[in-house]
């Protein structure tokens, strides 16, 4: 070996005695380095204040859902407007939102719910203030009147989306999830029950139909404060807790939040979450349009004023307020969201066949009783099978806009269709009308009918197993994933196939569409179905105007 080749190798291999002494450097900077200590659990006490805020930040919305229909014929006569102007200015919200919601639902799942309930509340308190400054000072416009609607839309729309994307970042489901939306829904009919109902009584007691709005408004400002302040605090526990994100799909640990516009996300989608989406269709299009002739209902059925048909028809939401945080424990506690939904669509049909052949007080009454219990059992189940049947649960608040869109359409339709039969009526009389909403009332005991016949059939497990994961106990949910993947085997992975799967991946597969051109197809024919739906509501729209719809029948909700 020559001189160079051995000063080489020397350079290189340091002795025995200098690699003991690195092995020694290395192991004392090793234990030299600072191991971060591990951050405590969130209290439950900080889950409680998470909820609260949460519900405040849409307060002002659901206050300011019922005071435009509420004070319409006062409305009508300060701007000096007709019906059919009336119904423009009230659906024009719900059409904003049928292209809207799918849109701030991808950016919501990019974003997350926190730092997007500013943002929309903001937009809310906008549209509040322009709405109580177009009737202020005799200025009565009419267009600002709108131009307020407009922007407070964009911000209603989904403002409830973004509160159901915080929940599912904080909450499992079987684990709070459900009592927490209860919650929500609680406070969100006792707002509107607040502001529905004493819109006229201020109005004719301080002297000016412009005093409800401004009230609204200054109800919108706390909730923006409070938006502002989950943001903060969601900051804070992240900083000094350990906060579990139970938004992340599980065989990704790693992942973040969700790309936004991702399409595929919407192609993925498994049948059974259109199946919901086409209850929702029926059920949530419904119970919603129907809030707003509630009023006009009782003021015909029992021969009284705007102000005590105002209180009648609104004290079904009083009803959702205590209901609706027990129905969600239930939820959490034992499942059966689909019967649930099935119980909701019954006690709709119900109302509707009431209201529809009778015309006695006493059964007007029974009907509004049903149909409390409609509402109270319509919100919390939707959002809660929602969130359990989709594979990947990153794209929830995309799976809730898609939902919300197609309602929003489906709205547009029935209100539309309902206000042609009034028109066509003699006396103005709304019997013919609630005909349309006897029919939607039995296509979702129909649909819901046939979802869960197939949670308890061999043939609707293997089909949508989704939908009897979504009806079980929650403790029994890996019990059950383990009996549906044995009658579903051909849907393993091959990732999988060895059997070294875990329950929660399994899970995934199992709530995943299945392979396969007719399955695609399906999802293919859903999504058309959806758009299809959202095109007809702009050309119906377009059809209600030259109609001359009255404004007596109004989308005057958001719709969930």
């Amino acid at each position: 070996m020559s001189t160079a080749s051995i000063r080489s190798a020397n350079a290189v291999a340091p002795t025995d005695a200098e690699g003991k002494h690195g092995q020694r450097q290395s192991l004392i900077s090793v234990l030299s380095i600072p191991v971060p200590a591990a951050k405590p659990k969130l209290p439950l006490r900080w889950q409680v204040v998470m909820i609260a805020l949460t519900c405040m930040c849409t307060f002002g919305n659901h206050w300011s859902n019922g005071l435009i229909v509420a004070l319409k014929t006062t409305i009508e006569k300060k701007l000096k407007i007709n019906n059919s102007e009336f119904a423009t200015l009230v659906t024009v919200t719900n059409l904003v939102n049928t292209f809207l919601c799918i849109a701030l639902g991808f950016v919501i799942d990019k974003f997350g719910g926190p730092l997007m309930s500013v943002i929309l509340a903001a937009f809310h308190l906008a549209g509040a203030i322009v709405e109580a400054g177009a009737t202020t000072n005799g200025l009565n416009s009419y267009h600002v009147l709108m131009a307020g609607k407009i922007i407070a839309a964009i911000g209603d729309g989904s403002l409830d989306n973004a509160q159901h994307k915080i929940f599912t970042t904080y909450f499992a489901p079987g684990k709070g999830f459900g009592v927490s939306i209860g919650i929500i829904w609680s406070m969100a009919n006792l707002a509107q029950y607040i502001g529905q109902s004493t819109a006229n009584v201020m109005s004719e007691n301080l002297g000016s139909y412009s005093w409800p709005l401004w009230i609204s408004a200054v109800i919108s400002l706390f909730s923006l404060l409070c938006a502002i302040c989950i943001v903060i605090l969601d900051k804070f526990l992240r900083s000094h807790y350990e906060v579990i994100d139970h938004s992340k799909r599980v065989d990704q640990p790693s992942a973040g939040k969700a790309r936004t516009f991702n399409w595929p996300a919407v192609r993925q989608m498994p049948f059974t979450f259109w199946f919901v989406i086409l209850f929702a269709t029926f059920e949530n299009a419904g119970v919603q349009s129907f809030l707003s002739i509630s009023t006009q209902f009782a003021q015909q059925r029992l021969n009284k004023g705007a102000v005590v048909g105002g209180w009648v028809s609104s004290f079904y939401l009083l009803l959702p307020v205590g209901l609706v945080p027990l129905e969600g424990v239930f939820i959490d506690a034992y499942g059966h969201r689909v019967t649930i939904l099935f119980l909701s669509g019954c006690m709709f049909l119900i109302s509707m066949l009431l209201l529809r052949f009778s015309e006695t007080v006493p059964t007007f009454v029974c009907a509004y009783v049903f149909y409390a219990f409609a509402q109270s059992l319509t919100p919390a189940p939707q959002v809660e099978i929602l969130r359990s049947i989709i594979p990947d649960s990153r794209y929830y608040a995309t799976a809730f806009a898609i939902k919300k869109s197609i309602i929003q359409g489906s709205i547009v339709i029935i209100v539309t269709a309902a206000g042609r039969l009034q028109d066509l009526s003699p006396n103005d009389s709304l019997e013919s009308a609630v005909t349309v909403w006897l029919v939607y009332a039995f296509a979702c005991v129909l649909v819901s009918g046939a979802l869960l016949s197939a949670c308890y059939t061999p043939f609707g497990k293997r089909c949508l197993p989704a939908a009897r994961l979504s009806e079980v106990r929650p403790k029994y949910l890996e019990r059950e994933v383990e009996k549906l993947w044995e009658l579903r085997l051909h849907t393993a992975t091959e990732e999988s196939k060895d059997g070294s799967a875990t329950p929660k991946q399994k899970e995934v597969v199992l709530k995943s569409p299945v392979p396969g051109s007719v399955s695609s197809y399906a999802r293919w024919v859903a999504v058309g179905a959806g758009f299809a739906i959202v095109l007809t509501a702009w050309v119906i729209f377009g059809f209600g105007v030259e109609w001359g719809v009255h404004g007596n029948i109004v989308a005057g909700t958001t719709g969930e």
